[in-house]
């Protein structure tokens, strides 16, 4: 395990670096309507004007932000785990692993898409209509897939959770096999990846087991794929492997709408 003492600064000011990145994505989701469910289960604020409704929608992706950045401060470099953000990534570390994080990132975005065309007709009529819908080309859903995806999910599931469970593994199991427990700390984190994004899924329709399992296997296996990005390098390829996987699948959407 390549641990890292990070420089003596505190774990506010090494925390500071990554929710400020962080914000960017949580302030992408002012590009997002307000959400129906909110409203059905809350009659009473369709009331309030539509900047505070919008602002009202960031406290719970701000909070998970900060913890996670925190968290990760605190135990990620224990485990080998890095940041060059938070400073915990060694001089020669910095420059590594940029190309590699891109090249998988669009790799495993297209490869995404692509499954989610391949598996599309198993999961009836309403499914194609609504990914139909969803895949149209759309610069704000782009953007937020990037800053959103690509950096806060990044700073919560991978350098929140992630480093917490590996952590928490690490010591339950005596300080050894590390190995074993980066496996087991991504592998849940996938699973809470994957099952993040059913609840958006089911706002917007009924699902069904197979569009259930769909969204937990394909959102799992990319969230295994930045993992081990992570691992082997640092968070912000991780991030950039992320952002470049939304770049992907919305190049293959518009490729798909312009042959249709």
């Amino acid at each position: 395990m390549n641990s890292f003492t990070p420089p003596k600064r505190t774990v506010l000011r090494r925390a500071v670096a990554l929710v400020a990145v962080g914000l960017l994505g949580v302030l992408a989701l002012l590009l997002q309507p307000v959400p129906e469910a909110l409203l059905a289960q809350r009659p009473e604020l369709a009331e309030m004007p539509t900047w505070m409704l919008k602002g009202l929608t960031l406290l719970n992706p701000m909070v998970l932000l900060i913890v996670a950045a925190l968290l990760g401060v605190l135990v990620a470099h224990r485990v080998g785990l890095r940041s060059v953000l938070a400073g915990t990534a060694q001089p020669k570390e910095r420059a590594n692993g940029w190309w590699l994080a891109a090249g998988v990132g669009l790799a495993t975005g297209a490869l995404l898409a692509c499954m989610d065309l391949a598996v599309a007709p198993c999961l009836g009529e309403p499914w194609q209509h609504f990914l139909s819908q969803a895949s149209r080309p759309n610069a704000k859903a782009l953007l937020l897939g990037v800053l959103y995806g690509g950096i806060t999910e990044e700073i919560v599931m991978r350098w929140g959770l992630m480093s917490v469970l590996t952590w928490s593994l690490w010591i339950v199991s005596r300080r050894q096999r590390i190995g074993g427990c980066f496996v087991v700390a991504a592998l849940v984190t996938a699973l809470v990846f994957g099952a993040a994004h059913l609840p958006v899924l089911q706002a917007q329709m009924d699902l069904s087991f197979g569009i259930a399992l769909r969204t937990l296997c394909l959102n799992g296996f990319a969230s295994l794929v930045y993992a081990w990005i992570f691992w082997r390098y640092h968070l912000e390829a991780a991030m950039l492997s992320h952002a470049c996987s939304h770049l992907a699948m919305g190049a293959v959407w518009a490729l798909m709408s312009l042959r249709s």
